[in-house]
């Protein structure tokens, strides 16, 4: 009887059976844990491809109408859990020389939107891009010191349109430059093609991508909502749609119109922040039936290249309303 009230024996059977317990939580939480771990790695590396395609797709895309005279020379993908970011470098070809201008990035998946979350301001007014005639007393420059072109609507009257084929004179027979050119009115892309002379390089068509409804003028309004005043608006180099003539080696490209089209049909079909503006542009370039094709693209600019002897062919030439000078760099 008296084991059966042997506190001690007790005491151990009980820390005993504690252990046991601890042990098998221990256990099961680590089979658990390490099962989930397993699974979760599975799943992220399933989900986040598919995450990802659709975002990558569509950048690349929207890269390949938009951007004038640049391209993508690198890309490094940084995958993280159900998301990731990839970060790319862009450059220019001028005369063939390759110059870079500069890096971005964007992110996908369920904690990271296109945009990376950023927001900022630039700061002065010379590096925010000439959207309006009134910015036309500054030259615009990219983070890097860079010049930015600028493009005027061949349909509106600017009291101050650039002219920098002017500044040619200016500048040293060992440098090469891009300039663009801005037409009086809308052209085929064949028709643009030959208008320009064969003395410069083209390498990137502006295609026109507004109507008669769309605002290209900035209004003043008084208290009583009555316009008092009208601002003609420009393109910075930035914000044109259009297509290379290039390819990223230098090459001439094969079809550029029609992949413009391709791309933008493609880009409506992805959820992405770009969507909106493929729909947009599929919407106001075809026109009224619909169907975009290469027959609707009118072009309202170009951009070209070539050194200041080369460029000084296009002065006083009468289809070209204005031209903007950009990146200006040593020929060797």
């Amino acid at each position: 009887m008296s084991e059966l009230f042997d506190v001690g024996k007790m005491e151990q059977s009980i820390n005993k059976a504690k252990r046991r317990s601890t042990w098998k939580t221990v256990l099961i939480t680590v089979t658990v844990l390490t099962i989930g771990g397993i699974v979760g790695v599975f799943l992220n590396r399933t989900v986040t491809p598919l995450m990802e395609q659709p975002i990558a797709d569509s950048f690349h895309l929207f890269n390949q109408i938009s951007g004038a005279n640049e391209f993508i020379s690198t890309m490094e993908a940084f995958p993280g859990l159900f998301g990731g970011e990839h970060h790319y470098k862009t450059y220019k070809l001028i005369e063939g020389k390759v110059v870079y201008t500069g890096e971005d990035g964007y992110g996908y998946g369920l904690f990271r939107n296109e945009w990376l979350g950023r927001i900022g301001m630039r700061s002065p007014i010379i590096f925010g891009g000439a959207y309006s005639e009134d910015n036309l007393e500054y030259v615009q420059y990219n983070v890097l010191g860079q010049r930015q072109m600028t493009f005027f609507y061949p349909l509106l009257s600017y009291e101050h349109a650039s002219n920098d084929l002017a500044l040619l004179d200016e500048i040293g027979d060992d440098k090469v430059m891009e300039m663009a050119l801005s037409f009086d009115q809308g052209y085929t892309s064949s028709e643009a093609m030959e208008l320009i002379p064969k003395t410069v390089t083209k390498t990137w068509l502006w295609v026109n991508d507004v109507d008669e409804k769309d605002e290209i003028q900035a209004k003043s309004f008084n208290e009583d909502g009555e316009i008092i005043a009208k601002t003609n608006l420009l393109r910075n180099e930035n914000t044109v749609f259009g297509f290379s003539i290039l390819t990223p080696n230098g090459d001439k490209a094969e079809m550029p119109a029609e992949n413009f089209i391709g791309s933008i049909s493609s880009g409506t079909k992805y959820r992405t922040i770009w969507q909106d503006e493929f729909k947009r542009l599929n919407e106001t370039i075809s026109g009224e039936d619909g169907v975009l094709s290469v027959a609707d693209l009118e072009i309202y600019g170009a951009v070209v290249t070539g050194t200041a002897e080369s460029l000084a062919t296009l002065k006083d030439l009468p289809f070209i309303k204005a031209s903007s000078l950009g990146i200006v760099v040593d020929k060797y």
